[in-house]
């Protein structure tokens, strides 16, 4: 996976793969004490294993930290022993992040954490594994199976940050957007006088008459931002959750744009990259009232855009500040927060496991059995113990493996792969006796897998 280039810099993105922890093995052993006959089974059951958190902090604001470390494990979880003894489950693993952090698998929304302490289970250590206590029955008094520890969720997962704020600051370069954020909160972006001098959202708590919302200054934007040009679209998404946009208009335009032209810039460009942008509400502010002719620049886009509130304001000298802080107060309430990263209703599939399962060919001639619910059999079963190998076949006859395959076409000798199992499907009738209830059978097509 790629790194970011440097540990300093504002990192809204992370590619991360993430692994839970296995489940404990189940104990197979019975009780044998001097004098003590008929001790019977007391295996006992494996752990859970660790699973991966994602809790969402008020006091972080970057993702580097996990961009850096993208390798996340929990802890496996200890194997039952005998006496009944459980084993001890896996460490979970908590991991910090921004608010506003979405978590996509496969392009699919997972979560979107935007409240502190809001938390996210984001991959599920495996369950433990039965120790032989579990299969004791008055038909069975001395069972001799046990389970493997089911294996923990694996998967890659995108992280993507969107700064949550109520009031997002845009504009062209040199607009005086860090300016206006420094003079209205505690907020300390870097200022100069020179174009891109900020690089990264910078956010800030404004008070102002008993109300309070959040500011955050985007950095600035110049023609065909939203196919990459400049910044590019690297903070656009950042505008995408505020309620309410600033505009700020430097009375000299921007290079050869006037003010008037440099508005519809930057109005196409929020349209483009996503049509919510178009539909926000959004105040016009002509910045550097203390310059000659910004009054005149207030008027004529004033006569341009009838429809907004356009304000001539002084982010340096606090001129006009308060009447824009009036009337942004007044409008937030009455903007609704719109839902933009709902999780997808495919996304509860890759955890609830599907009771299905699907018999197919490969391009060998081999049947290929998949499914949530076999593969975790598979890996659970205890291969080494022949009364684990009865259960599973007594399970691929429940739950219908066996008229599956046949209903595919399925012949004696034919090979029929589960997971990294290769078993061999046989019409040959099963003994009478404790294996003789159903007709069909599986036999190794390896004499040791290597368990």
């Amino acid at each position: 996976m790629p790194k970011p280039r440097s540990s300093h810099e504002f990192i809204d993105t992370a590619h991360v793969y993430l692994k839970a922890g296995k489940g404990g093995n189940g104990a197979s052993s019975f009780r044998r004490e001097k004098f003590i006959p008929y001790g019977g089974p007391d295996g006992g059951h494996g752990g859970r294993g660790g699973s991966i958190w994602f809790v969402a902090s008020a006091n972080i604001t970057t993702l580097r930290e996990i961009a850096f470390h993208p390798h996340i494990t929990a802890g496996d979880a200890a194997p039952g022993g005998g006496n009944k003894r459980d084993g001890a489950d896996g460490e979970d693993k908590t991991l910090y992040v921004p608010l506003g952090t979405v978590v996509k698998r496969e392009g699919a929304v997972l979560a979107d954490l935007k409240e502190d302490g809001q938390r996210f289970l984001a991959a599920q250590g495996g369950r433990g594994g039965r120790g032989n206590t579990a299969f004791k029955t008055r038909f069975n008094t001395a069972p001799k199976i046990s389970e493997n520890g089911e294996p923990g969720e694996e998967y890659e997962a995108w992280l993507e940050l969107s700064v949550l704020a109520d009031v997002g600051l845009v504009g062209f370069p040199n607009a005086g957007k860090s300016t206006l954020l420094a003079a209205v909160s505690a907020a300390r972006p870097k200022i100069a006088g020179y174009p891109f001098t900020t690089l990264n959202p910078n956010i800030g708590m404004v008070t102002h008459k008993g109300k309070s919302f959040a500011a955050a200054d985007i950095p600035g934007l110049i023609e065909g931002a939203h196919e990459g040009r400049g910044l590019g679209d690297l903070f656009l998404k950042h505008v995408l959750r505020t309620k309410l946009l600033v505009h700020l208009v430097d009375p000299a335009g921007f290079g050869d744009l006037k003010p008037e032209q440099a508005v519809r810039v930057i109005e196409k460009e929020l349209k483009n990259y996503h049509p919510l942008l178009a539909r926000k509400t959004a105040i016009l502010a002509v910045n550097k009232a203390d310059l000659p002719g910004a009054d005149k620049v207030q008027e004529a886009l004033q006569k341009k855009f009838r429809k907004k509130d356009i304000f001539l304001i002084s982010a340096a000298t606090g001129k006009g500040v308060t009447r824009l802080l009036d009337r942004i107060i007044k409008l937030l309430p009455a903007i609704k927060e719109e839902e933009l990263y709902r999780p997808s209703e495919g996304a509860a599939a890759f955890r609830l496991p599907t009771e299905g399962f699907r018999v197919g060919k490969d391009h060998t001639g081999a049947f290929v059995v998949t499914g949530t619910k076999v593969e975790k059999l598979i890996a659970m079963t205890n291969f080494s113990q022949p009364d684990s190998w009865d259960r599973l076949r007594r399970i691929f006859k429940t739950i219908g493996l066996d008229k599956a395959l046949k209903k595919a076409g399925a012949a004696a000798g034919d090979l029929v792969r589960i997971v990294d199992r290769e078993f061999e499907w046989s019409d040959e009738k099963l003994p009478e006796g404790r294996q003789g209830k159903f007709a069909y059978k599986y036999r190794k097509y390896k004499q040791d897998y290597g368990d």
